[in-house]
């Protein structure tokens, strides 16, 4: 746990989240905890006047003016434990039945009985980012908040202010009382800026990467735990190219979808996206009980007289990627489940907004076997699970 220095305005170092915090569509990999009882994203804040609309992304518990030099501590940590995990998961899993979350990642911070910088009174509160590598949340939790004739203010905002919030309340010492969650003295708040991803989507797991932000990129080269058969060839690597696709013998930046490309390739969506402007595209490979029989479960329902058990899972996901002229996101996942003997391809869509940009939805063997491509044709909106088998 580190301590912020006792200064009248001060700040904390930066403080590098070692997993990328996603905040209303952008997504930050690093934040400060400002001595005034806030917490900024690209760089310290000194000020003690609240004013939410600063053209900046802000997480506020209580900003107002504080004085570390006068007693109390401030300070923060980023948590990885297990038994903190399970707590924020719970928390989250009950102030939000209908998201499927599991936490990997908790940085909190604590302003532990704080004076008020024109005294009167301390201040005592924690703010917690939850979060995974899709799903973003904050918890707040007050303790014993003294009253002040300062101003003050509670809630966030973000950089072009179209997602704020201030809490709803009239003196400072109500923040201890009040809820949005029936939890007195608790706050919750669901921040990542996408929409609910569905249901039968593959969670989060350890091990899941971020593509970078990159126009028409790719990942590196991802080596697979076990190899992959694909219409009689076999791979032991894949790329997770940014534009809706995967490709196995090197990375591809084509965002014209144009299957005849005289390679292998599978593509949940190949148009152009910017996961610069928004959104993840994440992947991991999962070889654990309960992704494999899940997966297992979906390859039987589409294939009930094939028999198969997975022995292995490699799962791409695009959450939330804005296409690149704007006008809408998607978020689709594409898994590809397999054991030695046999393969499969599971795709899911969640919201897929309209687009004028040139799309294609398909998977492709090399134009040396071209019975094996096929292209699926239909209006986004009605996009359902497809499962070939290769």
């Amino acid at each position: 746990m580190q301590v912020t220095p006792r200064l009248d305005n001060g700040s904390s170092e930066a403080i590098t989240l070692q997993q990328p915090f996603k905040f209303f569509g952008r997504t930050h990999n690093q934040t400060f905890v400002n001595n005034n009882g806030h917490l900024t994203f690209t760089e310290p804040l000194s000020d003690y006047i609240p004013l939410l609309n600063s053209e900046r992304d802000i997480v506020a518990p209580l900003w107002t003016h504080l004085d570390n030099r006068r007693g109390g501590t401030i300070s923060y940590r980023e948590d990885t434990s297990t038994a903190v995990l399970e707590l924020v998961t719970a928390a989250i899993d009950q102030y939000f039945p209908n998201i499927t979350f599991a936490a990997t990642s908790a940085f909190v911070a604590t302003w532990d009985s704080v004076p008020y910088q024109s005294g009167g009174g301390v201040a005592t509160f924690q703010v917690v980012f939850v979060s995974n590598v899709h799903r973003s949340f904050i918890l707040i939790n007050y303790g014993d908040i003294g009253e002040t004739e300062q101003m003050w203010l509670a809630g966030y905002n973000t950089l072009d202010s179209v997602h704020s919030f201030t809490v709803p309340v009239t003196s400072a010492p109500e923040l201890s009382s009040s809820s949005n969650i029936n939890v007195n003295g608790r706050r919750s708040f669901h921040v990542d800026g996408s929409p609910n991803l569905p249901t039968n989507f593959l969670a989060s797991g350890d091990g899941e990467i971020i593509n970078p932000p990159a126009e028409d990129g790719s990942s590196d080269v991802i080596f697979l735990q076990q190899p992959f058969k694909y219409f009689g060839r076999t791979y032991n690597q894949i790329f997770v190219n940014n534009n809706g696709y995967l490709t196995f013998t090197e990375p591809l930046s084509a965002y014209t979808p144009f299957l005849d490309s005289a390679r292998d390739i599978i593509a949940p969506l190949w148009t152009r996206l910017d996961n610069r402007r928004g959104g993840s595209i994440s992947y991991r490979k999962d070889t654990s009980t309960a992704v494999l029989a899940q997966v297992t479960a979906a390859v039987k329902e589409c294939f009930p007289n094939i028999p198969f058990a997975a022995t292995s899972a490699f799962v791409a996901t695009w959450d939330s990627v804005p296409y690149y002229n704007g006008g809408g996101v998607v978020t689709f996942q594409v898994v590809l489940a397999y054991n030695v003997h046999r393969s499969f391809i599971l795709i899911y869509y969640g919201d897929v907004a309209e687009t004028e940009q040139p799309w294609q939805v398909s998977e492709e063997l090399c134009q040396i076997l071209p019975l094996h491509s096929v292209t699926i044709y239909f209006p986004s909106q009605h996009m359902q699970t497809f499962c070939p088998k290769l």
